[in-house]
């Protein structure tokens, strides 16, 4: 018994682990937003700042879908296990490296250019990692575990997230903001090589019993011939997803600064915990799908955002640190519910395994890629252009609201 849970322990924190380099950077890329922008993209215009240190982040996200397609088919045919370690070490590099860039004052033009290269090679990997961690993680557990076992990869995640922000606020408590500006923000992306070293030994010996087919069709040729319908369904609600976790986890510090009213310190502190709260509602949202069912959880979720973010986001902009702090804690709950299930859902929506990291890889490389990935551009700019603090709070619930009408008329 002891050896078996010792060895479920491993199969999740090896699972996860590249999960964590992922959200790591993701942290300090949203954290480090404003600074990144002047040092990278220097305006007279803060706004334009802001949206080029976006933009950068964008760039990334949006090369997921191709490492989506890439590693997915790697995952099918020829190893889970194989995606899983080729995928880790491209990624890690990168976001290393960042640590070292020259900025705009340096030299120029090609500071904000070989950042974007570097953000499009992690996009690459991470395309990859995402899905191949989660396929790996379902297809390890037993029936009645599935959920949990997929929501382990967001807990990934989230821990990654609580890292970067938790030591980009430490940094920045520590040095000033004249010290973190001026060289202190090269140091988190540096100790990314520790937690990179860590799942290189973590997976060394990974345990993979999957045994790819001799079937020589391109899995995602046959997925869009034979399995449309799944495709989109998936597609449209994982999209909804994700442009709710980029709002809340990139861009919200951001919003809390300017629209509630909160310093930089307090908007850190509030993300730093919302997260903590994600790392514990995530696999909670997972045992109850899990019990009840992922389609009504997902229902629930999708519903109670439709009708809520929008009083959620009023009350946040006017009632204070505490008001905002709560109302983040209620969102990230949301979230939990709505995003918990959708990983073993998209995983076994599939019976032939050989299809399975393509379409997972896909669909949530799409979702959190293209659409995540330009949220949090999309949501300054709406702002910006509308006028109206509280928009970004629309756009959350019409997106809500066409993702439970998807999981209202079609089966998951």
């Amino acid at each position: 018994m002891d050896r078996l849970i010792r060895s479920k322990k491993k199969i999740i924190a090896a699972g996860i682990i590249g999960n964590v380099i992922e959200y790591y950077d993701f942290a300090l890329i949203g954290f480090l937003a404003v600074m990144m922008g002047n040092l990278f993209f220097p305006s007279n215009d803060p706004f334009l700042s802001l949206l080029g240190s976006f933009g950068a982040f964008a760039a990334g996200m949006v090369m997921r879908p191709l490492g989506a397609l890439v590693f997915g088919h790697i995952g099918d045919r020829v190893g889970r296990k194989y995606a899983l370690m080729s995928s880790l070490m491209m990624m890690a590099l990168p976001t290393f490296l960042i640590g070292f860039l020259p900025t705009y004052a340096q030299i120029g033009i090609m500071a904000p250019i070989l950042l974007v290269l570097l953000r499009m090679v992690q996009g690459l990997s991470v395309g990859g990692e995402y899905a191949s961690s989660i396929v790996y993680l379902v297809e390890q557990s037993s029936p009645n575990s599935q959920n949990l076992y997929g929501s382990f990869v967001s807990v990934g995640a989230k821990i990654g997230m609580a890292l970067g922000s938790g030591l980009c606020g430490a940094l920045l408590w520590y040095l000033g903001e004249e010290a973190m500006g001026e060289w202190g923000w090269r140091i988190p992306f540096l100790l990314s090589i520790v937690i990179a070293a860590a799942g290189l030994y973590l997976r060394r010996n990974l345990a993979d019993d999957y045994v790819p087919s001799e079937d020589k069709t391109v899995p995602i040729m046959a997925i869009l011939r034979h399995h449309r319908g799944e495709f989109w369904q998936f597609l449209i609600v994982a999209s909804s997803i994700w442009i709710f976790y980029y709002t809340v986890f990139v861009y919200l510090p951001i919003w809390l600064q300017g629209s509630a009213h909160l310093s930089k310190a307090q908007a850190g502190q509030i993300n730093t915990l919302s997260i903590i709260v994600g790392v514990v509602f995530i696999p909670l949202m997972a045992m109850v799908a899990d019990k009840i069912g992922s389609l009504r959880v997902m229902r629930i979720a999708a519903l109670g955002l439709a009708l809520g973010i929008y009083p959620l986001m009023v009350a946040m902009s006017i009632g204070g640190y505490w008001i905002a702090l709560a109302g983040t804690v209620v969102m990230v709950i949301f979230l939990c519910a709505f995003q918990a299930p959708i990983f073993a859902s998209t995983v076994t929506a599939l019976s032939y395994h050989g299809y399975r990291a393509s379409f997972t890889a896909v669909i949530l490389g799409s979702a959190a890629g293209i659409v995540g990935g330009i949220t949090p551009a999309l949501m300054t700019s709406l702002e910006k252009v509308s006028g109206d603090p509280y928009a970004p709070a629309a756009l959350i619930a019409a997106t809500s609201l066409v993702g439970w009408i998807v999981l209202r008329r079609a089966p998951v």
